[in-house]
């Protein structure tokens, strides 16, 4: 054996060693972020097409019985009435003349905007969080974003 030979150490520095942690940190961190913002658009998604559903059904009641199901009834009331339409509502949603509690996925708000007018309100994960609202008849949002 030579002197060189008996004199080199084997294995990693501790520089190594905080260069993988640090890259492993970071890879996470983007993990991280990206599922967040996935989960958050997955949601949304899922709220606006709960919403879409109820203005659909809302929408064939009109047009079946020239009015909108009553928006000052019970959650029970309202679903019943839009169920008995053609376009049957997903199952465990509750829907309210109130506004929508903030980050809420089967919670509805239900309005009506005058005789020939509806909206219909949910949850939106994207950004901070707020309502949004879909609007069907000729009811249009009083502000670009609001439903009263």
């Amino acid at each position: 054996m030579t002197k060189a030979n008996i004199n080199k150490k084997e294995g990693f520095t501790i520089v190594e060693l905080l260069v993988v942690i640090v890259v492993i940190g970071i890879l996470a961190a983007i993990t991280i972020v990206s599922y967040t913002g996935i989960t958050a658009r997955a949601n949304t998604a899922a709220n606006k097409q709960n919403a879409s559903s109820v203005l659909a059904a809302a929408q064939i009641v009109y047009a079946n019985t020239s009015a909108f199901p009553a928006t000052n009834a019970t959650s029970a009331t309202v679903i019943a009435n839009l169920n008995a339409s053609d376009a049957k509502i997903p199952t465990g949603l509750t829907v309210t003349s109130t506004s929508v509690t903030s980050g809420t996925a089967t919670a509805l708000s239900y309005r009506q905007k005058g005789a020939t007018g509806i909206c219909v309100g949910y949850w939106d994960y994207s950004g901070s969080g707020s309502v949004a609202y879909l609007f069907g008849g000729d009811a249009t949002a009083d502000n670009g974003t609001t439903c009263s």
